[in-house]
């Protein structure tokens, strides 16, 4: 999955001009809005498509109960996901050995959100 999804980012870059066009993170911006657009379009239709990858129909999925509380609260996360893309997409476009570093990194980033703004240490290995 990791290799494909690097390959992708990679070529999507190569056809904007590569690194030094100055667009990598038009083209970061771009993938997160499509994927946000899609993700809200099947969130407000109620139904749940993962059914067809195993060739069965889609279930209908009721909408959560959500406050503005609760949107609030997933803000700090969701933009650190959204900077942990960027700034993959960003290592991707040099080299993607550094990509992969970079995404190696990730949980540590997620384990400073955690920490930071929901008071939750990360847990002991098992």
């Amino acid at each position: 999955g990791n290799t494909k999804y690097n390959e992708y980012n990679k070529a999507a870059l190569d056809a904007i001009g590569g690194k030094t066009a100055g667009m990598t993170m038009i083209v970061s911006t771009m993938q997160l809005g499509v994927c946000a657009a899609y993700a809200g379009f099947l969130w407000l239709l109620g139904s749940n498509p993962i059914k067809l990858c195993g060739l069965q129909w889609p279930e209908a999925q009721p909408l959560p109960a959500t406050t503005s509380a609760d949107v609030s609260k997933t803000l700090p996360v969701g933009f650190c996901a959204a900077a942990a893309h960027s700034s993959s997409v960003f290592a991707l476009g040099g080299d993607p050995l550094f990509g992969q570093i970079v995404k190696a990194g990730e949980p540590v980033l997620s384990a400073i959100v955690n920490t930071v703004f929901y008071g939750s240490a990360p847990s002991p290995p098992q």
